[in-house]
């Protein structure tokens, strides 16, 4: 599970997607969609970086709908034709682990 922040401001996470072809990432989608209502925003604007190390990517993303604190969201990074990566985001204020 991924933990996020209420804020409309860029906020980013690590992740081990399927695919590590940065054509594949490039042309990919992030999606939040708001458990419960399913309410669905379907171009979340992000950018990657792969990691130093190259296990992993960074996605740094800028959700255009309002988080609400509590919530729990599931997000998914996907192609025309794949799934990349499938998540439940978490919105919290606690920034303490």
């Amino acid at each position: 599970m991924i933990q996020l922040r209420p804020i409309q401001t860029p906020q980013s996470f690590s992740i081990i997607p399927s695919s590590f072809v940065e054509a594949t990432l490039n042309s990919a989608t992030l999606s939040l969609t708001e458990n419960g209502t399913n309410v669905d925003e379907a171009d979340v604007t992000f950018a990657w970086t792969a990691s130093d190390n190259g296990n992993y990517i960074i996605v740094t993303m800028t959700p255009t709908v309002t988080l609400k604190a509590d919530q729990i969201y599931t997000l998914e990074l996907t192609t025309t034709t794949d799934v990349l990566y499938r998540d439940l985001v978490y919105i919290t204020t606690k920034t303490d682990k």
